[in-house]
C-alpha cells in the first residue's frame, strides 16, 4: 500500500506520516527532499522549493510519478508526503493501481493568517524545523498562500473524490480522523470539511 499525504505546509502532513511510521511500521519520505535534489542537482528542470506551490507541483510530478509507481510495484507499504502532491496526480495513480493507493489531503480554509501564524509559533521547535528560521512577516504571508491552497485542494478532492481533512479547528481531532481513514478499511466517516466559496483555480482575490 502506498499511503500519499499531500495538502498544505504546516498542515500535519509529516506528523500524520510520523503516525504510519510509530503505530504501523510504514517509512516515509518528504517530498522536499526530491525539490532540493533537483533544484541543487538539475537546475535545469526550473524547480525551486520557493516557487508558488502549485506550479512546483505541476513541474515536479512528471519527475516524481515514476518513483511512485515504483514504490507502488516494489515495496509493501511506503508514505509519501508533501505539498508538492496534488489531487489530480494522485487520483490518476490510485485508478491505476486499484486497492493500493490511499491519499489523504490537509489543509486549513477556515482559520485567519493571524490565528494560524500563532498556532505555527506556538508548536514550532520540532526536529529540524524549518519555520525557525523565519520571521513572523515571512510565516504570515505563508499562511495567506497555504489558506488560499488549501481551498484549492480541497476543491480538487471534491472533483476527483479524495479525501480532505480540514485542520482549522480542532488540529489534533483532524489528524486522528486522518489517521483513522489511511489505516481502517473500509474507510470511516471524515470529520466535517468546512465550505470552501469562490474558488477560481487556487488564485488569491
Amino acid at each position: 500500500m502506498l499511503y500519499l499525504i499531500g495538502g498544505a505546509a504546516r498542515a500535519g502532513k509529516t506528523r500524520l506520516a510520523l503516525r504510519l511510521f510509530q503505530a504501523e511500521r510504514v517509512p516515509y519520505f518528504c517530498v522536499d527532499y526530491f525539490v532540493s535534489a533537483l533544484q541543487m542537482g538539475i537546475q535545469e528542470a526550473g524547480i525551486q522549493g520557493e516557487m508558488p506551490t502549485q506550479e512546483k507541483a505541476r513541474r515536479l510530478w512528471p519527475r516524481m510519478e515514476g518513483m511512485l509507481i515504483n514504490i507502488v510495484e516494489v515495496e509493501p507499504a511506503y508514505t509519501v508526503e508533501g505539498d508538492s502532491l496534488l489531487p489530480g496526480g494522485a487520483a490518476g495513480l490510485a485508478e491505476r493501481y486499484p486497492n493500493q493507493v490511499r491519499t489523504c489531503f490537509l489543509g486549513y480554509t477556515d482559520i485567519t493568517p493571524e490565528r494560524k501564524l500563532a498556532e505555527i509559533r506556538q508548536h514550532a521547535g520540532g526536529l529540524n524545523d524549518w519555520i525557525q528560521d523565519h520571521t513572523d512577516a515571512y510565516i504570515l504571508d505563508l499562511c495567506v498562500e497555504m489558506i488560499e491552497f488549501s481551498r484549492y485542494v480541497a476543491e480538487e478532492c471534491r472533483r476527483y473524490g479524495l479525501a480532505y481533512i480540514d485542520v482549522s479547528q480542532d488540529f489534533q481531532a483532524a489528524l486522528e480522523g486522518a489517521y483513522g481513514y489511511l489505516v481502517n478499511s473500509p474507510t470511516p466517516a471524515l470529520p466535517r470539511m468546512p465550505a470552501t466559496p469562490d474558488i477560481q483555480g487556487g488564485k488569491k482575490a
